[in-house]
């Protein structure tokens, strides 16, 4: 299920967010769903990375990506919802089904 390139998926994302940028219900859905792939692709990349680093460089590292990560996850979501009527409990469900995919296909994968 990993995609190493989310790219795709979320180019696809984001032209359904831009198609149904009039609707809060599904614009803060998918804008969510966009944002939410890319900080857990970027949580991905770093902890691989972080794994081959020295314990030290490793906690710099990380502490480092997870500033960068949410930083940017704010400043695109406070831009958002300047700019667009989003409903934030789309949003919010949007930026968790990563996760919940993630952990379901965790737990189908090790029964």
């Amino acid at each position: 299920m990993r995609s190493r390139h989310p790219g795709l998926l979320v180019l696809v994302i984001m032209v359904l967010f831009v198609i149904q940028q009039d609707q809060p219900l599904w614009a803060g859905l998918w804008l969510g769903l966009a944002v939410g792939i890319v900080n857990f692709h970027g949580l991905a990349t770093a902890a691989r990375k972080a794994v081959w680093l020295e314990k030290e460089q490793a906690q710099s590292y990380m502490t480092r990506s997870y500033i960068m990560r949410y930083g940017l996850r704010f400043v695109v979501l406070a831009a958002a919802f300047l700019l667009y009527d989003l409903n934030p409990i789309a949003l919010l469900v949007g930026l968790t089904l990563p996760t919940i995919a993630a952990v379901v296909w965790y737990f189908v994968k090790t029964r």
